[in-house]
């Protein structure tokens, strides 16, 4: 895969060294450590505690703005300042997206309601509020999602930006991620015993542990020429990445670095350069005895004979593990280093301390260098590596972009479905409560029950630990594996990855195990609720069930978060970086959930309304849908049968005002057919929809026919898009829509349809899917 011809244009960090990315790296040359006594935490910690927390924001500063949205906004606006694009507060004549990688999100809030028992506090809760609060008055029109692969996942998000770049359809992503300092954090590294009593003292023989600290990083990506032909002056390029999955453990590292080795491997093949051609290596480095062992592992098998040449940094010595925003804030730094051609000495270790005598560890003081070339990795729980390459801007390291090839072997083919919902588990049984004769939920919603989805779909053994919602993922993906036609899995799911979606993850176990922390203190945490309940966990386990060892990503945090997956792996299978993937989403039932979203007006206690009536609100329900999506090349190799073809995707990122105008954009933008599935759900949704549609249908001068899977199924969050593709897919037309509304029924066959799915912040995600059938397939 050839490089990608991504620059960066502009960067912004904040650390504990520092506001801005010129005083920590300034505090990184001098060789300062920015752990101290925290104070920004959630609670009291015992004395002989501490950690990484930014300095103080100018009281004038966003100060209504929770504290990870404030942090966020100052480094994505030094970011934009940095690159020149904003015009009046606002990038202005580009299509720009944000793609934000994290762990915890918006978690402090969980912390406000667990003591306040004010259900409030939890609309600061997802991802999507923290960026919506962040940078929705910015100019991102198109694309708006949040991405989680543990302390991975802002590097991930940046490796989803380049493709996103690569697709043609973006001129700018803003991508980078954060995490806030939160006792949920603390306590749930010390309750697996990873937090060091002393220093963080990376590759030391006597290493105890890694340090719980916050960051921010961001970076402005652009095309190569287009920055060049606007004048810009970009920081670094972006001359390949690899991504990886361990499929070993939840929390713990392949022993060898087998699958850091693998993404290593993959990001320095991409940029078209060799092992010994890297001049700098940027290690992930937590200072944990298991974590430092198996990457000094993979390092050796990647860079033999070459390693004790190659300089290596650690910046968490510095500034401790910023979690979800260590990727992108580590890399700026590499970059400024690269820029400076100019080596930051590691913290807390010398030389003579290292457990590793081939590992060229910079310490004491900095060293110039002459750096042509840096590798840059991060490792987060569930084994999701990721590895990106730097060079400098114009460098001729620097290979041709990638092209969307014009044949139709990069078509992108659904050849499997797998669906787990209330009173439909499988196809057969999810065509049949399509056809009952009175909306499903006015029937009543039964649960779906744990004899139902194992042991025959998920290992029993292994389901006793698991939540709901990982089962439910788990189960769903079982059955689209089974309709791809897949039998020899093991041998699938080795060339496979995976990118999953959910509203809400594992919302049962984050609740039991954070109520635990603040009823009886940090050191009470339970470690097997913190490492089952992190938002990844559902890919994370795909991957150690399948053998899955492409990149795992999980997008987050909204209601758009499973059509978000979809097309982010259509991208990544259009461009090449992939050939397959499983796609996917889930949500498990949660009462605390749908209380909060009754307190705010969308939920309902029972199912008075449906679609496009008087909105009334939601009654919800768990479920996963999850899709096999291969390339047509792919496909054909094994002879699969595809069930559809998806043929466009696209986002529009507005807010409740402009929400008709984004659906009539978006609807444009795909070339939708006249069959429309729609995400109406007994909300304010179904009107801004409504009247997008409409908008859209006068301008095409067509009459759509309009559908909605409410009413066949509770309020399904992320699932319910998925859920759309599915009924649309199986059945050869859109289910009934049951709605005493003046709406035209998509009543017939329906062989091409639109699928959208809006989410209450204003973000707006829509496909155009065709089925296949006949000689087609």
């Amino acid at each position: 895969m050839p490089a990608s011809g991504v620059v960066i244009t502009g960067a912004g960090i904040v650390s504990p060294l520092g506001l801005d990315r010129e005083k920590t790296f300034a505090a990184v040359l001098e060789g300062r450590c920015g752990i101290t006594r925290l104070t920004a935490i959630d609670c009291e910690l015992p004395e002989d505690r501490d950690g990484g927390e930014a300095p103080a924001l100018p009281d004038d500063f966003e100060p209504n703005l929770p504290r990870e949205a404030r942090y966020l906004r100052k480094a994505i606006l030094d970011a934009l300042g940095e690159s020149g694009l904003r015009a009046d507060g606002r990038i202005a004549g580009k299509r720009c997206g944000i793609i934000i990688g994290t762990t915890l999100h918006g978690m402090r809030a969980a912390g406000e309601f667990l003591r306040s028992n004010d259900a409030g506090h939890l609309s600061r809760f997802l991802a999507s509020h923290v960026v919506e609060a962040a940078a929705s008055d910015l100019g991102f029109d198109r694309f708006a999602a949040t991405t989680c692969s543990a302390c991975s996942s802002s590097l991930g998000s940046i490796a989803l930006g380049v493709t996103m770049l690569e697709s043609g359809e973006f001129d700018v992503i803003i991508a980078g991620g954060y995490d806030p300092i939160s006792e949920y954090a603390y306590a749930g590294f010390n309750s697996l015993r990873l937090v060091a009593g002393g220093p963080l003292r990376p590759f030391a023989r006597d290493r105890e542990g890694m340090k719980v600290s916050e960051g921010y990083g961001i970076v402005i990506l652009e095309r190569a020429k287009g920055a060049a032909d606007r004048g810009a002056r970009p920081l670094a390029q972006i001359a390949g990445f690899g991504e990886s999955a361990d499929a070993h453990h939840l929390t713990q590292p392949h022993p060898e670095g087998e699958g850091a080795a693998r993404a290593m491997q993959q990001a320095i093949a991409s940029s078209g350069l060799r092992p010994g051609e890297i001049n700098l290596l940027v290690a992930h480095a937590t200072g944990t005895p298991d974590n430092d062992a198996s990457e000094y592992a993979a390092m050796s098998r990647v860079f033999g004979e070459a390693l004790p040449q190659i300089p290596c940094v650690a910046f968490k010595s510095h500034l401790g593990h910023t979690l979800g925003g260590a990727g992108a804030v580590e890399l700026i730094l590499a970059a400024m280093a690269m820029q400076r051609q100019m080596i930051p000495p590691c913290a807390n270790v010398t030389s003579d301390e290292l457990q590793y005598p081939g590992l060229n560890l910079v310490t004491g003081t900095a060293r110039p260098a002459k750096i042509r070339a840096l590798m840059s990795t991060s490792l987060g729980f569930g084994g999701a590596n990721t590895c990106v390459v730097l060079t400098p801007p114009g460098s001729a390291a620097q290979a041709p972009a990638v092209h969307i090839r014009q044949d139709n072997s990069r078509d992108v083919l659904i050849t499997g479905i797998g669906v787990v919902l209330p009173g439909a588990i499988g196809n057969e049984q999810f065509l049949a409560l399509l056809s009952r004769p009175q909306p499903a939920i006015r029937e009543g919603v039964e649960p779906l029950t744990e004899d139902a989805i194992a042991p025959h779909l998920v290992n029993a053994r292994r389901a006793r630990r698991l939540s709901e919602y990982v089962k439910l993922m788990l189960a769903a993906t079982s059955l689209a594996l089974a309709d791809a036609g897949v039998e020899d899995v093991a041998a699938f799911a080795s060339g496979c990855s995976a990118i999953l979606g959910t509203t809400h993850g594992s919302t049962s176990y984050s609740e039991s195990y954070y109520r635990q922390v603040v009823e009886e203190g940090v050191l009470a945490a339970n470690p097997m609720l913190f490492a089952e309940g992190v938002p990844n966990a559902g890919s994370a386990h795909v991957s150690l069930m399948l053998g899955i060892k492409g990149a795992c990503q999980t997008i987050i945090g909204s209601r758009t978060a499973g059509l978000d997956a979809l097309s982010l792996a259509m991208r990544r299978i259009q461009t090449g970086r992939w050939d397959k993937a499983i796609v996917g989403a889930a949500e498990e039932p949660s009462a605390l959930m749908h209380g909060v979203y009754t307190k705010c007006g969308l939920g309902a206690d029972s199912p008075a309304c449906m679609p496009f009536e008087t909105p009334g609100g939601f009654v919800s329900s768990s479920g996963s849908v999850v899709l096999v999506m291969e390339s047509r090349a792919s496909a054909q190799r094994r002879s699969a049968r595809a069930r559809g073809i998806v043929s466009r995707v696209s986002t529009r990122w507005g807010n409740k005002q402009f929400a008709a105008r984004a659906v009539s954009e978006l609807l444009e933008e795909i070339e939708a057919p006249r069959a429309i599935m729609s995400s109406a759900n007994a909300t304010w949704i179904d009107a801004h929809e409504l009247a997008g549609i409409r908008h859209f249908a006068a301008g095409r001068e067509i009459s759509p026919a309009i559908s909605s899977m409410y009413g066949h199924l509770a309020e399904t969050f992320s699932v319910m898009p998925l859920a759309g593709i599915a009924a649309g897919l199986l059945s050869g037309r859109l289910p009934r829509l049951w709605s005493s509304a003046d709406v035209t029924n998509a009543d017939g066959e329906a062989d091409e349809f639109a699928v959208l799915c809006s989410d209450y912040r204003g973000v707006c995600s829509a496909a155009s899917v065709r089925r296949i059938s006949g000689a087609d397939r």
